[in-house]
């Protein structure tokens, strides 16, 4: 998008500015990020001050609902210590990851599908007749949860148990993009 006042639909202009409002008030408001793809594209850091972004963005095939969507990217240390499992052992380390991942309340998918695993987009859907503030904030927080838990489950897995750094309760910067 050139520039996103350049939207036509008066309704999309009013959800943009409520959620830029909403997201300034809790000291999460980062950017607006340019896509023509996109009607809008606002950039928060959630939890505030934590390294960790998330995007709100509105597609133009859609306009009747806004998608909270963010993304994790494995440690370098991560995506080889997941290489060198054997087999059968990552292969059940990731079927189980999915099956706890599909009973959160975000959307999930691995990338690449097939292959070494490199990172996980998380999303989640606010239809205008159940967007709120409180919708939002629960959207960012259940996407940030189910970042949280790959990465202390992979902290679980994989350090301290192969030396690669004593385990912590904080999540590693590297994974966050």
């Amino acid at each position: 998008m050139a520039d996103d006042n350049d939207c036509s639909n008066p309704k999309v202009v009013e959800v943009r500015e409520t959620i830029l409002k909403w997201l300034t008030e809790e000291g999460l408001y980062r950017d607006r990020v340019q896509d023509e793809k996109l009607h809008f594209h606002l950039a928060a850091e959630f939890p505030a001050r934590s390294g960790r972004y998330v995007n709100v963005i509105q597609p133009k095939d859609r306009s009747d609902m806004v998608v909270v969507f963010s993304r994790i990217k494995l440690a370098d240390v991560h995506r080889a210590a997941l290489k060198a499992l054997p087999d059968r052992e990552r292969e059940r380390l990731l079927w189980d990851m999915r099956y706890a991942l599909l009973f959160r309340e975000s959307n999930f998918e691995f990338e690449p599908r097939s292959g070494d695993l490199e990172s996980i987009r998380f999303s989640r859907e606010i239809y205008y007749d159940g967007l709120s503030k409180n919708a939002l904030m629960e959207a960012l927080r259940e996407n940030f949860r189910c970042e949280l838990y790959v990465v202390w489950k992979f902290q679980e897995i994989f350090d301290g148990s192969q030396g690669q750094r004593p385990r912590s309760s904080a999540p590693p910067e590297p994974m966050y993009i």
